[in-house]
């Protein structure tokens, strides 16, 4: 079933295959930890020339983009179309039915496979392996230990109605998860596959404090069963034992952090950050049972767990709203928040200045980022810039354009993203891609040359999976100097160093 000798031979899949095969026989589970363009894919490929023809192999993925890519792949390596098939939204649910009844090799994302299961509670007792892709995302970043009746099971919308009333908890496990698990047999090999397995999240535990936790204990304890073993393989076992190290340095990811020197900006952010320190200063006061200690990164991820009408709460999202738009966004965005009554009464009392005088009338991120594209295409480059925000997208979209440059623009807005995708990957021509964080969604760019991150988010595993949706490339991720935002680049550029070594060089 497909042509699996026209694929490169590479020991650490070799060895990833026979740990599967070893586990499945010995009825043991197995979690992977296996980095960005190393093959999970063709691992899951490689496993169906393995197994025998009787066996059967369930890939759930997290999205559709994802999944897509995953059943091209497959096709495109010749898997015939009668042994795969696949779950997602906009097949019909006869022929989903149908698909788990006699395909081979399924792909499916949670929720359709959920919604299947609903109906069908037995549809997966003939697979023999289950894959679980970027199971890191299967935990929720905000959680609670306490056991939750209703939370996150799968009901109808009659039994649902019951229940509405009733408070939830955050459960561990993002839905549909808690419930699917449920569903998958007991004789099956479970294999989780991310190559972000290093996280913390934020759980509050029975006591009321909020501890950060690694998510791997997490997926260990909350997703797999108790009674089978579960092995776990390492990054750092595939260097020492295999050939992985040769495959991690072609995908060397060179990091540089890039300031921006905007006095209006600094102003605009002491006084901001100030009155968020203040803020958090009352709210760890207020709720000194969950936070211990005075710990502020503990209460930016621990938020979702204050009541959501507490004031100071709102006070603190708030001012931190808008501190992410000023450091994210475009001033013809961002200046109608800061001309807010309270918020202007504030910056003008604190900076004794007027409001115009101290909002930027351009933004000093996007003429830099200009300025660094424009030298790369004129070498015949390829460059990809994410940015947070659609406004920012279509603004460096329209400066870049009318500078005669072949751009081109992905977001969540985008329908034929796959189109457009592929007019950029098949030009020979210099070009650069500007995509928001909905439209880079699953998206791996091995051709380009250049990443430039206009702002960046907080958590160091998005920002990995972010940069390295390239390969073999640079990457500049530009802040404000002498702002918070500063500081955040630095603690996240070090913590991704930390706990993702293997193909990353960061360049202070």
């Amino acid at each position: 079933m497909g042509d699996v000798e026209k694929l490169e031979r590479r020991m650490y899949q070799e060895l990833i295959i026979g740990q599967i095969l070893k586990s499945k026989h010995e009825g043991k589970n197995l979690i992977i930890e296996l980095d960005a363009g190393m093959g999970k894919r063709i691992i899951s490929f490689m496993l169906t020339h393995s197994l025998k023809p009787s066996e059967r192999i369930l890939i759930i993925t997290p999205s559709q983009t994802s999944l897509r890519d995953t059943v091209s792949t497959f096709k495109a390596l010749g898997i015939p179309s009668k042994d795969l098939g696949y779950i997602t939204s906009g097949v019909p649910k006869k022929l989903k039915e149908k698909f788990l009844r006699e395909k081979r090799v399924v792909v499916a994302t949670p929720i359709s496979l959920a919604n299947i299961l609903r109906l069908n509670p037995n549809a997966l007792k003939t697979f023999s392996v289950i894959i679980i892709n970027e199971i890191d995302k299967v935990v929720r970043r905000v959680a609670e230990t306490a056991a939750v009746p209703h939370g996150e099971e799968l009901a109808t919308a009659k039994e649902l109605s019951k229940i509405r009333g009733e408070p939830k908890r955050r459960v561990r496990l993002v839905y549909p998860w808690t419930e699917l698990k449920k569903h998958f047999p007991k004789e099956a090999c479970l294999v989780g596959m991310s190559g972000t397995l290093r996280d913390k999240h934020i759980l509050r535990m029975e006591n009321g404090e909020i501890s950060f936790v690694p998510e791997l204990d997490t997926l260990i304890d909350a997703l797999f069963p108790k009674d089978k073993t579960l092995n776990i393989i390492t990054m750092d076992s595939l260097i020492h034992r295999t050939d992985a190290g040769r495959y991690l340095i072609r995908n060397i990811t060179i990091v540089r952090s890039i300031s921006v020197n905007d006095p209006k900006i600094q102003a605009l952010d002491s006084v901001i950050t100030n009155e968020i320190k203040e803020a958090g200063r009352k709210l760890m006061e207020r709720y000194r049972e969950m936070f211990t200690e005075k710990n502020i990164e503990k209460l930016e991820k621990g938020l979702a767990l204050i009541p959501d009408d507490d004031f100071l709460k709102i006070k603190y999202l708030r001012l931190a709203l808008v501190r992410r738009f000023l450091f994210a966004s475009i001033p013809d965005h961002y200046s109608k928040f800061l001309r807010r009554k309270s918020i202007k009464s504030l910056i003008e009392k604190t900076l004794n200045e007027r409001i115009d005088n101290v909002v930027p009338e351009k933004s000093s991120k996007i003429s830099k980022i200009i300025e660094i594209t424009a030298k790369w295409l004129s070498s015949g480059r390829k460059i990809t810039v994410l940015c947070s925000f659609i406004r920012v997208a279509m603004k460096l979209y329209g400066e870049l354009n009318s500078m005669g440059f072949k751009t081109y623009m992905i977001t969540g807005q985008t329908l034929n993203k796959g189109e457009i995708l592929e007019k950029f990957k098949g030009t020979d021509s210099p070009a650069v891609l500007i995509m928001t964080p909905v439209g880079e969604r699953d998206i791996d760019l091995s051709q380009i040359d250049l990443i430039l991150v206009h702002d960046i988010i907080s958590t160091v595993k998005t920002m990995y999976q972010r940069i390295k949706r390239g390969r073999r490339c640079f990457v500049g991720i530009l802040y404000y100097k002498n702002t918070f935002e500063e500081k955040k680049v630095k603690i996240l550029l070090e913590r991704m160093k930390k706990l993702y070594p293997w193909s990353l060089k960061i360049e202070v």
